[in-house]
This record gives C-alpha cells, sequence and structure tokens, in this order.
C-alpha cells in the first residue's frame, strides 16, 4: 500500500510541476448565431415560388392575350401600355413584388431593341421560349420542384430543380413579412 501511495503521490508531482512550455491558450469560438426564422424563410420562399408557378400556370389564358409586340413598319416595336396591362396582372397575383415589374420592364425594352435589327415573320428575341421557365415547355414539376433556397436577411437565391438535367434561378425579397418574386435568373438570351 505504501508503495502504491508513493507512485501515485511522485504522479501528482510530476504532473504539477513546471513544464518548459506553457499550454497552448484555448481559443474560445463564439457559438454560431442560429437565426430561428432561416427556416421559416426557406420555406416561405419555397412556397413563393410553388405559388407563383401554379398562378403562372392557371392564368396563362389570360397572359396569353396581351400581344405587347406591335407590328409598325419591317420590325416589331415594344407596345409599352400593353406591357404595363401585362406587368400588372402579375402585380395582382401577390407573389411579385416591385422590383420584378422593374426589371420585367427592362428585360422586354433590351428585347425592344433587338427587334429593331429583325425582320416582322422571325422569332422575336427574348421570345422564343418562356420566360419564367426558361424553356420551350412548359413543365408541370414547376409546382411541385424541389427548391434549394439561400436567404441572407432580406433577400434570397432560389434554385428550382424540375429535373436532373434543368434548374432555373429566382431572386426573392422579403417585403411586409412576405417573400415576393424579384428576378427571374432567365435572359433568354438578351443582355440586359
Amino acid at each position: 500500500m505504501r508503495i502504491l501511495f508513493f507512485a501515485a503521490f511522485a504522479l501528482l508531482l510530476t504532473a504539477c510541476g513546471n513544464n518548459s512550455t506553457p499550454p497552448a491558450p484555448v481559443e474560445k469560438t463564439p457559438a454560431p448565431v442560429v437565426n430561428a426564422s432561416t427556416s421559416t424563410d426557406s420555406t416561405a420562399v419555397v412556397a413563393t415560388l410553388h405559388d407563383f408557378f401554379t398562378w403562372y400556370k392557371a392564368n396563362a389564358q389570360i397572359l396569353n392575350k396581351f400581344n405587347i409586340g406591335l407590328e409598325k413598319g419591317k420590325h416589331l416595336q415594344l407596345n409599352e401600355p400593353v406591357l404595363a396591362q401585362y406587368l400588372a396582372e402579375y402585380k395582382k397575383s401577390g407573389l411579385v413584388s416591385d422590383e420584378f415589374i422593374a426589371d420585367e420592364t427592362k428585360f422586354y425594352r433590351a428585347c425592344a431593341k433587338l427587334w429593331q435589327n429583325e425582320e416582322i415573320g422571325d422569332v422575336p428575341s427574348g421570345m422564343d421560349a418562356d420566360r419564367y421557365y426558361c424553356s420551350q415547355d412548359l413543365v408541370d414539376d414547376y409546382v411541385t420542384a424541389p427548391v434549394r433556397a439561400t436567404v441572407t436577411a432580406d433577400r434570397a437565391l432560389a434554385t428550382l430543380l424540375p429535373s436532373a438535367e434543368m434548374s432555373v434561378q429566382f431572386e426573392l425579397v422579403k417585403e411586409n413579412g412576405a417573400w415576393l418574386l424579384a428576378k427571374v435568373k432567365c435572359d433568354c438570351g438578351v443582355a440586359y
């Protein structure tokens, strides 16, 4: 028993002795800040995109009645009053922001500049695919497709994944507590 006591005592003295190198300081890393609304916001972003495509599909007949292009002379021209009426229909959905309306107006004005170099009868620039599906085919899966969303404060970047080969990006903005579509990241071949 005495030997065991002395061995333990010697071990204790060795452990408490003065080491030549001081112990490394322990860095305290702050705990990550978890935003409780992030999950809720991501869910709301997904819902907004799915609701937009549900609305878009249900209103296709109404939206197709707007002819934003005027045939004047040899080139198609943008009919600004009809464009405003067309975009007002989107605003009525309650799913798009004023930023969306401004971005769409900018897109169609850029298209109109290109139309000045195109003959009537040609497929007008920006019009050979559906702007929101970013394809020539309307895809029912957009209503329920998976979405990856990155939320940063009151902005979100969302990628809709209707198929393994296809994805479309959207920007959303949070206004008055609601997530609204701000921009479609499909330029349909038109730089603007």
